[in-house]
């Protein structure tokens, strides 16, 4: 216990990092981030999404029903998202918690970021002709009632849930099909799509819209594909029935065979 405390709160880690004493000094971080799943990596990422949220709200507040409040909103649900993926984990499935379970970088490649980047600079593009309305109102309700879903959906498979498809049955594997189970067969799939494409509704942005819409249900439907593969053969029979008493909304005709 004492060496892994020593390792987490080393001088030369995080808050406690001891600066060089020649030139280096002036650029060498007191506090600094890396991947590793470390009590000062996930002190400092939590910090900053707590700052995040506060100051979009604060925006929001401020702002009223304006372009700089709704993005003020897109800046509180966006880091709300990341907090409560790494706290689900953390809370119903500890023994899988990582770095990784904050979801910046979920598909490895950067395209989540990437994506995220190109409709923030869409709205800036366009920010002067945009007056929030209904449209905007739907996403945000879109948005809110996505993050919802998906928070339900990993609350209630518990151990069951993986961030990853899962391609092998470890001893806690279960299948889940009651609670938000028993109306929709992937409901952190579902949660997540609508959440993404409504906050590009609050946003107005059109292109960022349609192209969320398109690549992530393209996403969904291979991935589901692969995972209702996996579980077939995990659970059998047991999967096949629920699979047919159970709708999704997940194009159902686009995953199977």
């Amino acid at each position: 216990m004492n060496s892994a405390r020593e390792e987490a709160f080393g001088p030369n880690v995080g808050l406690f990092r001891r600066r060089p004493t020649g030139p280096q000094r002036w650029y060498t971080p007191v506090a600094a981030i890396d991947t590793t799943h470390t009590s000062h990596n996930i002190a400092l990422t939590a910090c900053a999404l707590g700052i995040a949220m506060g100051a979009g709200l604060s925006m929001a507040y401020v702002c009223g029903w304006s372009a700089w409040g709704v993005f003020g909103m897109y800046v509180v649900l966006v880091s709300a998202y990341h907090m409560l993926e790494y706290l689900s984990v953390a809370l119903y499935n500890p023994e899988r918690l990582e770095m990784g379970s904050f979801m910046f970088n979920p598909d490895v490649d950067n395209g989540y970021m990437i994506a995220m980047g190109m409709s923030l600079v869409e709205y800036a593009v366009g920010y002067g002709g945009r007056t929030p309305g209904v449209i905007a109102a739907v996403g945000l309700g879109a948005a809110v009632a996505g993050q919802i879903v998906r928070t339900l959906a990993m609350v209630t498979a518990k151990t069951s849930f993986n961030h990853y498809v899962a391609t092998r049955q470890v001893a806690d594997h279960r299948l889940v099909t009651h609670g938000i189970y028993a109306y929709e067969r992937h409901p952190s799939y579902v949660g997540f799509y609508v959440w993404s494409v409504g906050l590009q509704v609050m946003l107005q942005n059109v292109c960022s819209a349609v192209l969320f819409s398109a690549v992530l249900g393209y996403f969904f439907v291979k991935r589901t594909k692969k995972e209702e593969l996996f579980l077939t053969r995990f659970f059998g029979q047991k999967y096949l029935e629920y699979r047919n008493q159970t709708r999704s909304l997940i194009p159902v005709w686009l995953t199977r065979d």
